[in-house]
């Protein structure tokens, strides 16, 4: 189950499988081999996972912007920003992830510069909103166009950095961390892909065979892709569903 493994029990399982013996301590060792471990390997892993997948929560998390403030933000091209979360990774990959609660439907993206200089040239028909993500991760900034009036609300789901849980316990509710700095630090991410994943970057990187190791992390991975895919559900409330028709934008930018 997810939360419940010791980030130190994957450390020590992938440096049996690298011939490693484990320190006492995985966050005071100092050890050269460790440290790539810990450091590199450990962290490549964890960030190329987050990367593929959108999970449930605690990895997966969202913001609501409410406009109180008619001034607020405001830009002078017609859009209104708002500020990610310091913790978010990127947007969860569902046509849903960036939402306009008022008008009960997706807020439309738009890709590249010159698409948004056209759109707020032109104006956009209908009611859609649009959205561009700048300044991205770390300090992101989500403009939206045209900009939410005062009241609305946009909600915005992301995949988080915090990919430890505090505590013992494998309580989701318990506290999200950047990084590892704990021996009682959980790991809210599948454990067996994370294992793999370190044990084939260690062994390519040391020069050492490494294709079995790394078929089993893309195995595994493959896995958890269809194990995702057979349980997506869309439900916003009063909508039974969401037609796919209905997340067809009323202007679409040129190619």
């Amino acid at each position: 189950m997810l939360g419940d493994t010791l980030v130190v029990e994957v450390l020590n399982r992938a440096a049996r499988q690298c011939g490693v013996k484990a320190p006492s301590s995985w966050v005071t060792a100092t050890r050269d081999d460790h440290v790539s471990i810990r450091d590199d390997f450990l962290i490549e892993t964890v960030a190329d996972i987050l990367d593929r997948f959108d999970f449930a929560a605690p990895i997966a998390n969202s913001t609501t912007f409410t406009v109180e403030d008619a001034n607020s933000r405001l830009m002078a091209d017609g859009s209104r920003w708002f500020p990610m979360n310091p913790e978010a990774r990127r947007l969860q990959r569902n046509p849903l992830a960036v939402y306009d609660v008022g008008q009960q439907q997706p807020v439309l993206p738009v890709s590249d510069d010159a698409q948004w200089t056209h759109l707020v040239s032109t104006g956009a028909s209908g009611a859609s909103k649009y959205y561009q993500l700048r300044s991205f991760p770390g300090e992101g900034q989500l403009y939206v166009y045209p900009a939410p009036g005062v009241g609305e609300t946009i909600k915005v789901h992301y995949v988080s950095e915090k990919w430890i849980r505090s505590g013992t316990t494998g309580d989701y509710t318990t506290t999200g961390k950047l990084a590892f700095t704990d021996d009682a630090d959980l790991l809210a991410l599948p454990a067996d892909p994370v294992t793999a994943g370190i044990v084939w970057r260690y062994r390519e990187r040391q020069g050492l065979p490494f294709m079995d190791k790394y078929n089993e992390y893309e195995a595994k991975l493959a896995r958890m892709a269809n194990d995702s895919r057979s349980r997506r559900v869309v439900n916003m409330g009063q909508r039974k569903d969401v037609r796919w028709q209905d997340l067809i934008p009323t202007w679409i930018p040129p190619s």
